[in-house]
């Protein structure tokens, strides 16, 4: 039982070490969209307005913050800081769940190396304590895979494992996707198709309700979330707004830079034996096919099938050693080595990425939490920022005017369509005159007020210069936040104050 206190140990570690920003969903489809349900002010992006988004998961967090209001710990701190503790707790569940999966099909020494694929993986402790829908429909399926009747058990017509892959489905639709050939396999072994039929169709029933109660309860009106989902990311094409990668990008870069040298292992394991390893390579090949024809892709969509990855390798290495070890004796310079050759490196890895690389954007709202008046003094944060670059409202949880550059696909289809960021980023100077005008005191009435703090990359302080001049605005942080510049991220996140 020494792997749920070392998994528990490990991701709670990562919720001081990981500083870092990831992703907007993070904040913007999460803790964002709890503020506004807890305590009645902060933003909520047109998704939410679409009705695109499942609300289960972010009241859950709400739940959370009105705990916090109701016994009067509702500081930054704990808003910021609890749910990420919750989350990284719920991961290691999710780890403890991958572990009995792999002693389930493989067997304890296999076991023993899985512990260690997944604790020395860094991009699962950089993830553990986000709180991104991706992480908990990870640690939903994990369980649903370990109630799965794998192998000698195919015969049952029990879908109890169904329950749970619904309740992922009702955080996040892709959730289905890992399951269909696994069911496919079921209905087609067990001799009781129609009774797990009939428990199917019940489980898929009981949770359709569920999920649409929940969410018309929130939007106020009938709305059938995934049937949303599916039409915006799939049908409509308008996922491509915020970025197409080519169909084999899971292939050469998602997985290559997530599993870094568990890919050694994992690869040997398809090549040396793929019928040892087949249902869980199939669940894998099959949501990356399924995955590599949606032109939108990013790394957090592999998070369910990474521990499965590590499963395999974990697998590979234990057999390898078993076999060397009937024919050469104990090693335990070669199986140090193996531990060396899967930390070393992923601990590097996760230690940058989690301490250094991006952290301007959670370290402005730090400051600007520093910098802020008491109330009821009137400030104004100007965000000229590509959009959703910050978290907003949950880390500064204050009830002051912000705004940033929007940047909502083309949901009404106009032609030559251009975002508020895209319009923003042509001529700087030209927005900031149309929106606040070119002197302070001949501003006419409907422009907006100058704001009291403007946040924005360096990268772009040259370009609104004059801008910040005339409205003597001085800088008064100059925050770290990568080595490298990322097309309108730059290496340094600015506070201008006047």
């Amino acid at each position: 039982m020494i792997a749920f206190p070392l998994f528990v140990t490990l991701r709670l570690l990562s919720v001081p070490l990981v500083q870092t920003w990831f992703v907007p969903d993070e904040y913007w489809q999460a803790t964002e969209i709890a503020h506004h349900m807890a305590f009645g002010y902060g933003y909520r992006t047109w998704e939410w307005h679409e009705g695109i988004r499942g609300a289960l998961y972010p009241l859950l967090i709400a739940a959370v913050y009105k705990l916090l209001a109701i016994i009067r710990l509702d500081y930054p701190f704990f808003l910021i800081h609890l749910p990420r503790t919750i989350h990284a707790l719920v991961f290691a569940l999710g780890d403890y769940q991958a572990w009995q999966l792999c002693q389930k099909l493989y067997g304890r020494p296999s076991a023993s190396w899985a512990i260690v694929c997944i604790a020395s993986s860094w991009f699962l402790e950089y993830c553990s304590p986000r709180t991104l829908t991706s992480c908990v429909e990870m640690t939903l399926l994990l369980a649903a895979f370990c109630r799965y009747p794998w192998r000698g058990q195919s015969g049952t017509s029990s879908a109890s494992y169904l329950w749970l892959v619904g309740l992922a489905c009702s955080v996040r639709p892709t959730a289905a996707i890992p399951f269909v050939p696994l069911f496919i396999q079921h209905l087609y072994l067990t001799p009781s198709k129609m009774r797990l039929m009939f428990s199917t169709l019940v489980i898929v029933a009981v949770t359709a309700v569920f999920t649409v109660y929940v969410d018309s309860w929130y939007y106020g009106q009938w709305v059938l979330v995934p049937w949303k989902f599916a039409e915006f990311n799939v049908m409509s094409g308008l996922a491509s707004h915020y970025g197409t990668q080519p169909w084999h990008w899971y292939l050469t870069q998602g997985l290559p830079a997530t599993l870094t040298t568990h890919l050694i292992p994992l690869i040997l394991a398809i090549v040396s034996h793929p019928a040892r390893h087949k249902d869980l390579l199939s669940v894998c090949g099959f949501s990356v096919l399924v995955y590599s024809f949606l032109g939108h892709k990013e790394f957090r969509f592999l998070l369910p099938l990474l521990p499965l990855c590590m499963i395999v390798a974990g697998d590979y290495m234990a057999f390898q050693l078993a076999a060397r070890h009937k024919r050469f004796g104990h090693s335990s310079s070669l199986r140090w080595g193996l531990v060396a050759l899967l930390v070393l490196p992923n601990l590097v890895m996760f230690l940058y990425f989690g301490l250094v690389h991006q952290r301007a954007p959670l370290d402005v709202l730090a400051a600007l939490r520093e910098e802020l008046p008491p109330p009821p003094a009137r400030t104004q944060i100007l965000f000229l920022t590509p959009c959703h670059s910050t978290p907003y409202y949950s880390h500064l949880h204050r009830k002051i005017p912000m705004r940033f550059l929007t940047c909502e696909p083309n949901l009404k289809h106009q032609e030559n369509y251009t975002d508020e960021a895209d319009l923003f980023e042509m001529d700087p100077m030209a927005w900031l005159h149309h929106e606040y005008g070119e002197d302070l005191q001949s501003t006419p009435e409907y422009y907006k007020p100058i704001p009291s703090f403007i946040v924005l990359f360096d990268v772009l302080r040259t370009r609104i210069k004059g801008f910040l001049t005339h409205n003597h605005f001085r800088l008064c942080h100059d925050l770290f936040n990568s080595h490298v510049d990322d097309g309108r991220r730059s290496k340094r996140l600015l506070i201008f104050c006047r």
